[in-house]
């Protein structure tokens, strides 16, 4: 994929070869030194200053958005502006509860949310649209809960409008586990009005409980990445926030963008935890696919204080994944067709005489409204939410082929075991942004305008996972011998070309 213009270091001037990321980093230092001679300084934008000073390693495609609130706030504050000099006042600064740079604290009645992100849906499948959708974690899955309304504002406006909050979504079941002093993914839905407001894309949002009236202690900027391609783009991949302290990643990364670069993806977006989180290595080999390349998208990201680190507790790390797939999810559903979610160790594999995921689909488009008896599905489906993949493994210390480099790792690991797992149990999906309005790790969780998830053939595609052999994994399957499945090296003279010419890439940079 051609790498956007602004990411492309020939397109540059002599006076502007400093990385840019080095560039942003000694202006806010700047601004940082300036702010901490006045006594009366602003800690939300020194909060924003000193976290970048600890990152100035990283380069992001994406926005710095904790410092674009705070100056659109700061621009906006002398303005006065409210519904009426009584009701909704606009944002400001130092009301925002910051948690972890990301978050934002607000109570509701007796829930705690802490609010991530706010994405405008005008998806015509999708009914009550246009409308805000805020994605947050919350502290109860019981309630009881507030009413909410949304202050929604609009660029130079200077009354907002106050929505209900419609729906409220949790991304979780409490029959899969809950522990106290969990937070738990939500979405909350406010409809837009019908007036001539409707067609503009709001710039502000602030979540209220109770009194429509009240003063906001939470301010959002509504997220919308218009459209810009002039072709149709099918495919994009979600990953989970990275964190591989201990285990060098590099190559694998490379074989694995390789991969997915040739079945069809067109971006890959990841959530960064900075710091420690990622080797040196494995750090520069994927800030070489965000500045160099452009198939990778870093997105900065924080755990929540109070959400224990994924290394701990297992179902803190899965309720995390679900924030970060969601918003991942939201962030592309202009731009792309299909958002496939899955780990750094799994690939969904087409599978016989179908050689790509855009093949894959077609024909999957075509087939998926037939009734099949295991499991049941809808009579007379024109369209499907998702597509998803029984998954199937290909353990690490099972015995590799040595015909091929250890570099690569998924062509030499050719054993798996004889059995899928179930249609219940592991698997991972490409969800349609026409139809999707929430995912889970594996699957949807919410859908409008189309029939339920279709779950694919094992003769058309399965996911190939490859990972350490496991009994916690592999409990549900009853038939663990070792079986050869070397269909990947249908590709395996373009894939090890393209990682070799990738690596040479590297070691000139």
């Amino acid at each position: 994929m051609t790498p956007d213009t602004d990411l492309d270091p020939e397109s540059e001037s002599e006076s502007e070869s400093e990385p840019k990321s080095k560039q942003l980093h000694s202006s806010l230092c700047a601004q940082r030194n300036a702010l901490l001679s006045n006594i009366t300084y602003n800690f939300f934008l020194l909060h924003t200053l000193l976290f970048l000073s600890l990152t100035d390693d990283i380069t992001y495609t994406t926005p710095n958005e904790p410092l674009l609130l705070q100056q659109l706030l700061t621009a906006n504050a002398a303005n006065n502006w409210s519904l009426n000099p009584h009701c909704a006042p606009y944002p400001r600064a130092e009301d925002l509860h910051i948690e972890q740079q990301y978050y934002q604290h607000t109570l509701g009645g007796n829930v705690n949310y802490y609010l991530y992100a706010a994405y405008y849906d005008r998806r015509l499948a999708i009914i009550n649209t246009p409308s805000i959708t805020i994605l947050a974690m919350m502290s109860s899955m019981a309630g009881p809960f507030a009413s909410a309304y949304c202050q929604v504002w609009y660029e130079a406006d200077a009354e907002p409008n106050i929505v209900p909050m419609q729906q409220q979504t949790v991304m979780w079941y409490k029959e899969w586990s809950t522990e106290a002093g969990q937070l738990y993914p939500v979405l909350l839905s406010c409809q837009l009005p019908n007036n001539p407001r409707s067609s503009r894309v709001p710039e502000l949002v602030s979540l209220v409980f109770d009194d429509r009236c009240a003063r906001p202690t939470n301010a959002l900027r509504v997220v919308y990445e218009a459209p810009q391609r002039k072709r149709v783009r099918r495919f994009a991949v979600c990953v989970k926030d990275l964190n591989f302290p201990h285990v060098e990643m590099s190559q694998r990364w490379i074989e694995w963008l390789e991969m997915l670069r040739l079945l069809g993806a067109e971006r890959v977006t990841a959530y960064d935890l900075g710091g420690e989180s990622l080797l040196p290595q494995t750090r520069r080999t994927l800030q070489h696919y965000v500045t160099q390349d452009g198939l990778l998208r870093l997105r900065p990201h924080r755990l929540l204080h109070k959400m224990p680190t994924p290394t701990l507790n297992r179902l803190g790390k899965s309720l995390n994944e679900v924030l970060c797939y969601v918003d991942c999810f939201y962030r592309h559903i202009y731009e792309f067709d299909y958002v496939g979610i899955f780990d750094v160790d799994e690939v969904i594999m087409p599978l016989g005489e179908l050689h790509n995921w855009t093949v894959l689909l077609q024909q999957l488009e075509r087939d998926s409204n037939q009734v099949l008896e295991d499991p049941p599905y809808e009579e007379n489906c024109e369209a499907r939410a998702s597509y998803c993949f029984r998954n199937i493994y290909f353990p690490n210390d099972w015995p590799v082929d040595e015909r091929v480099s250890s570099a690569f790792h998924m062509l030499q690991h050719v054993q798996r075991v004889a059995e899928h797992s179930d249609h219940n149990s592991y698997v991972k999906c490409l969800h349609s942004t026409h139809f999707v309005q929430s995912v889970h790790n594996h699957f949807p969780f919410s859908w409008q305008g189309s029939c339920g998830p279709y779950h694919v053939p094992v003769e058309l595609g399965q996911l190939q996972h490859y990972r350490k052999f496991e009994n916690r994994t592999m409990d549900r399957i009853s038939d663990r011998t070792s079986v050869r499945d070397d269909n990947i090296w249908r590709f395996k003279d373009k894939l090890i070309l393209n990682v070799l010419a990738k690596q040479r890439e590297l070691d000139r940079s």
